[in-house]
């Protein structure tokens, strides 16, 4: 309530905003991973009976998360959902917020179709090639019991820890996924389908979430997303280049754009009550592209113009990001520039302790440029073709009222002049990142 994202509304009713809010949202004590979704069974009947919309937000959305927990939040999670949504006599639209890149290493056009349990995106590549050939469908039980039988044999926690992280990655490649977020909200996705039989369902799967546009206000935004750690690891010299292909798509749309076609499909959908499952990309690399090489020429020229400057007073001047496709030339690449941030010439000349802090700098960002690897690589683009019908249904003044149309972004202005400059102001500065 004491966001900055809801000054408008209070602003707008004074006195009574915080009762306005409060008769607005219920608070419920809960947890998805449960059945009735841990809630005491007199609150849970209640809702039951009274509610017809659900909106499904949660997630974990880290990409390199332990196999264990990403499958019981976003795969056990919308499972729980469902059984409890059968309950519900009222319900009229189910709708549940996946990703994009759900869509896994698919290329090229990338269609807005719904996945089924058993499919995987390397099944579909060998079946194209030979489709005689089998290889094993993607069972959901079948990944609960693999992770269910290596916890029972595994008695170190630390152990388990990295054990359950590699697992995530390895199954996630093997079926075809760039990652376990990835592959677990896919996998979701297919749990829905499974469960939904007369339950009307809708599936919006964003690109890359980025900060407002106009709504509220431009530039608002919460937490570090995906784009911008690259971002701003760059304006401090510490992100000097990139393992990835600097022509490759970046998929970006702002926050305001998501909820409006978001609500917009909820009252379409709601309305037409019919038993279907809907897909929504709300993307924009089919029809507004812009590349990796193009954020970083933008962000250039802001940090050129406003430069990084460190509680010390040290101003960071930037260079032109530079693209590597081995991560041993990025390797070699940070430890030359980190060589020269420390005024040496020659690596001869370093001292022990500076050796060692670099060690230390070159293996995290070796580390991080893996785990963005995919994204920096990324073959596909998305068709929004749903999305687009769906702006066509919509009146003009509906249009004006919940803006999705990403053609009308300019990324140079978007970038330098709101999505940087509200990164600083709504998170770093919030949060007193440096």
């Amino acid at each position: 309530m004491e966001s900055e994202l809801f000054k408008c509304l209070e602003e707008m009713h004074g006195e009574s905003y915080k009762s306005f809010i409060e008769n607005k949202l219920i608070p419920i004590v809960g947890n998805i991973y449960e059945p009735n979704l841990g809630m005491d069974i007199i609150t849970s009947d209640k809702i039951a009976q009274e509610i017809d919309l659900i909106v499904d937000s949660a997630a974990i959305t880290t990409f390199d998360e332990r196999y264990d927990l990403a499958l019981d939040t976003n795969v056990n999670g919308p499972y729980q959902l469902m059984m409890f949504a059968k309950k519900c006599k009222n319900l009229k639209l189910l709708m549940h917020y996946s990703t994009a890149y759900a869509n896994g290493e698919r290329e090229g056009l990338i269609l807005e179709k719904p996945f089924i349990m058993g499919e995987s995106i390397t099944k579909e590549k060998i079946t194209s090639i030979s489709p005689f050939t089998n290889f094993p469908s993607l069972h959901v039980d079948n990944e609960f019991d693999l992770v269910s039988k290596l916890k029972n044999n595994i008695i170190n926690n630390i152990d388990l820890e990295q054990i359950m992280k590699n697992l995530g990655v390895e199954r996630a490649k093997l079926y075809g996924w760039q990652d376990t977020y990835t592959f677990t909200k896919a996998i979701g996705e297919m749990m829905i389908n499974n469960m939904r039989h007369e339950i009307p369902i809708l599936i919006i799967r964003p690109s890359i979430i980025t900060s407002s546009y106009k709504e509220p206000f431009p530039g608002w935004m919460q937490g570090f997303r995906t784009i911008d750690p690259l971002i701003f690891f760059y304006r401090k010299g510490d992100l000097p280049c990139l393992l990835g292909d600097p022509n490759c798509l970046v998929d970006l749309v702002p926050v305001d754009m998501v909820v409006n076609a978001t609500m917009a499909a909820m009252a379409k959908h709601g309305n037409l009550q019919n038993s279907q499952l809907n897909v929504y990309h709300v993307a924009s690399s089919s029809i507004n592209p812009v590349s990796f090489s193009q954020i970083f020429d933008y962000s250039y020229n802001y940090f050129k113009l406003f430069p990084f400057v460190n509680k010390k007073g040290d101003k960071f001047d930037v260079k032109q990001m530079r693209y590597f496709d081995k991560i041993l030339d990025v390797e070699n690449y940070i430890w030359e520039v980190l060589s020269k941030q420390h005024e040496v010439r020659d690596e001869k000349e370093l001292t022990k302790i500076q050796i060692r802090l670099i060690e230390k700098k070159v293996e995290y960002l070796k580390n991080f440029s893996k785990l963005y690897e995919p994204y920096l690589f990324y073959k596909g683009w998305f068709d929004n073709d749903n999305t687009r019908k769906l702006m066509g249904d919509m009146s003009e003044e509906e249009k004006r009222s919940f803006e999705i149309d990403v053609t009308k972004i300019n990324r140079r202005n978007y970038i330098e002049k709101i999505h940087i400059l509200g990164v600083q102001k709504y998170v770093l500065e919030g949060n007193r990142i440096n």
